[in-house]
């Protein structure tokens, strides 16, 4: 998913720990977020958790930064603390679970946050177990995220990564990719390929919705207020590119389609949005504001338009996402970072605007 949470108070990195080379055997380092708007602590001596009978134990290679993780560190995601964030990992597994099957030590691999889920109710069955109330989410809870260094893996959430996919160019794709194709999949539901999307937001996942768009067949208009946005939306394959901050003047002159999704959480992005989709189609929404937005529901009713919600996707979605990106070309844009040591500026970067595209994170393999 997407926000467009800010946080509120300067985002600082303090060393929690003994240096890296200092770590004992069978220890390692991760970011950890201790309180919510404070310090981002590198830890350093955390022990390396035991895959037991059910889980992946992956050493970690590349590991990206999304909106979501600003979200958790200001506390509107409800995540306990201390936790250790990131939910992109890509990686490398070193030990499996005695009962895993299709798994093997070696397999490159990048898993989404569902962790721990039953198995056994109604979204679990369906594909959906990321909806099962009893799941963990793996970024969000516990000591063990995206940025450590080793992460546990719940195989119904883990797919193995195609040969010709960078693990930098990867790691976007386990949320930020994902989300990006099961919208178009939701809109490809109503229309078909050669027909127009509108895409309002051209950052960390909009790029991505342009490019899977193209990918797909779609002619994509991609809208934002910030020129940087515009030339990546452009770079990225849009056909057109408009600067949506005279939103009346845009909703005169821009053509309508069937399916307009929304990437920014902004009111403006909504309104904007639905002006943007002709009658009886579709708003697909990703963007998460930071507070409750209005909508003119007697608008949508009148010319019958619905308002549809996303959110990441399945497993089977991440694996149809990571095989049309090794296909089709598709390489997220992305700023590479050095290490754990990196990641509180990153967070501060993100939440202030400052980042086109993806920040990733490299780590030895």
């Amino acid at each position: 998913m997407t926000s467009t949470t800010t946080a509120s108070n300067e985002i600082s990195s303090t060393d929690g720990g003994s240096k890296p080379n200092e770590s004992q055997p069978g220890s390692m380092s991760a970011v950890m977020v201790t309180e919510f708007n404070g310090p981002i602590v590198v830890e350093h001596g955390v022990s390396i958790p035991d895959p037991g009978t059910n889980k992946l134990l992956v050493k970690i290679t590349a590991s990206s930064l999304c909106m979501s993780d600003v979200a958790g560190y200001v506390g509107h995601v409800g995540a306990p603390l201390p936790y250790c964030p990131g939910h992109e990992p890509v990686g490398v597994v070193t030990a499996v679970g005695t009962s895993v099957r299709g798994f093997r030590v070696g397999d490159r691999v990048g898993f989404m946050p569902a962790s721990g889920t039953c198995g056994d109710c109604p979204e679990c069955i369906s594909g959906n177990h990321r909806y099962c109330s009893e799941k963990v989410s793996i970024g969000f809870n516990g000591p063990y995220g995206g940025f450590s260094e080793y992460c546990l893996a719940d195989p119904a959430s883990t797919a193995k990564i195609p040969e010709g996919l960078k693990d930098e160019h990867a790691a976007p794709l386990l949320c930020a990719g994902v989300t990006a194709y099961g919208a178009l999949k939701k809109a490809s539901h109503y229309q078909t390929g050669g027909t127009l999307i509108n895409v309002i937001g051209v950052g960390g996942v909009g790029h991505l919705v342009v490019m899977y768009a193209k990918a797909m067949g779609f002619r994509v208009h991609a809208f934002d207020i910030a020129e940087d946005k515009l030339r990546l939306g452009k770079d990225c394959g849009a056909d057109e590119v408009y600067n949506c901050l005279d939103a009346a003047a845009i909703t005169e002159k821009c053509a309508q389609s069937p399916s307009t999704i929304v990437v920014s959480g902004a009111q403006a992005a909504y309104d904007l949005g639905i002006n943007l989709t002709r009658r009886r189609g579709r708003v697909i929404a990703i963007g998460v504001p930071p507070k409750p937005i209005s909508l003119d529901v007697l608008g949508l009713i009148l010319k019958e338009k619905s308002l549809i919600t996303t959110n990441q996707g399945t497993k089977q979605e991440l694996i149809e996402a990571l095989e049309i990106a090794d296909t089709a070309g598709i390489a997220p844009i992305v700023e590479l970072k050095k290490g754990l040591e990196e990641v509180a500026q990153g967070y501060q970067d993100l939440s202030t605007g400052k980042v086109v595209g993806r920040y990733v994170y490299r780590f030895a393999k």
